[in-house]
């Protein structure tokens, strides 16, 4: 009898990219690019307007896992992309510290 995965390895994640004003003069485009050039099985990555954490972008939201990423920049996107979405280990010291006290 085979294995099932864990449902979480197989459960689709959307990734949203704030490309608010703020987010945007922060950087927001290229993080945006950076993940929409990766293919990863059961992500989606889509564009947001505000995440309501002015001033912390760019921001990068996972979904369901509730993981807001702040200060991104595409070599950090690349470390939440083989970290967080490939092998499942959200990264606690790229999450933004008000949300994810540690």
């Amino acid at each position: 009898m085979l294995d099932n995965p864990p449902e979480e390895a197989t459960s689709p994640r959307r990734v949203l990219v704030c490309q608010y004003r703020t987010c945007r003069k922060d950087g927001a485009e290229p993080v945006l690019w950076v993940l929409q050039q990766q293919v990863v099985e059961n992500v989606t990555v889509e564009a947001c307007g505000c995440l309501g954490l002015c001033g912390s972008g760019p921001m990068v939201l996972i979904l369901p896992d509730q993981v807001y990423y702040w200060r991104m920049n595409p070599q950090k996107v690349q470390k939440v992309i083989e970290s967080h979405l490939l092998a499942n280990q959200p990264i606690a010291t790229m999450m933004h510290p008000r949300l994810h006290p540690q």
